[in-house]
């Protein structure tokens, strides 16, 4: 699986504390199926990023993964928080695209109105950019209007594995885990990602959703989702929505 949302860079934000936590973060990742990964620490405008010193974390990452011999693609990227700004701040590079391309992950606050999730996706494909919606499983506005309207303006969707491959009375019954199965069987989404934070919490956790979309989903499209979107991502393709 190709994860493109993690938080694996130490000393950047909320998520690894240090050399060895992203370490044991991307083992555990690719031990459950990953074979690339973008790292994505937030960006929020009134706490930017600096490019530069993600970048060159990322790089130490990348010789620390190398040297405990473990087979991983790393690359570099960005969630944003949306602000109304944001347009002119990836013009300036000062938020890193995920991988380089013009795919930029973008997420809201929980209660966000979907007024404004629609605003967000017609103001950065206008820039030139290909806005995707980050775990969008976690925002009201998204679980009570739907996908189809944003994904027609150009939105593309990234989906957390977690709630996929929950199971008993807590699947049936929680709210992203039908969310996410409803948006996966209605080939409404275009990316995955673990959302990775800490080793002790939010760990990855993906053998469950691969088990899931293994047998709820046609294999062309499992295949799209888990890999092949990502991989034209890279190559700044723009996908099939």
């Amino acid at each position: 699986m190709f994860d493109i949302h993690s938080h694996i860079i130490y000393h950047i934000d909320d998520g690894s504390r240090d050399m060895e936590e992203s370490v044991e973060l991307i083992r555990s990742d690719v031990r459950q199926g990953a074979t690339d990964i973008i790292a994505t620490p937030h960006y929020y405008p009134e706490c930017p990023g600096d490019p530069v010193r993600i970048k060159e974390k990322l790089s130490s990452i990348e010789k620390a993964v190398k040297k405990a011999g473990i087979s991983v693609r790393l690359y570099a990227g960005n969630e944003v928080l949306y602000f109304d700004s944001m347009a002119e701040r990836l013009k300036n590079g000062e938020i890193l695209t995920l991988a380089g391309s013009r795919y930029t992950l973008i997420e809201f606050y929980p209660m966000e109105s979907y007024k404004t999730i629609l605003k967000c996706v017609r103001n950065i494909r206008n820039a030139g950019y290909l806005p995707v919606i980050a775990h969008a499983e976690r925002f009201r506005g998204l679980r009570e209007n739907g996908l189809d309207e944003i994904i027609g303006l150009g939105a593309y969707i990234q989906l957390s594995t977690e709630p996929i491959g929950r199971k008993g009375l807590s699947a049936v019954f929680d709210g992203e885990t039908r969310f996410v199965r409803k948006a996966l069987k209605r080939k409404e989404v275009h990316f995955l990602g673990t959302d990775m934070h800490r080793a002790d919490t939010r760990p990855p956790v993906i053998t469950d959703a691969l088990k899931w979309i293994s047998d709820n989903l046609d294999r062309d499209y499992a295949n799209a989702i888990l890999f092949g979107n990502a991989m034209k991502m890279t190559e700044d393709n723009e996908i099939d929505r």
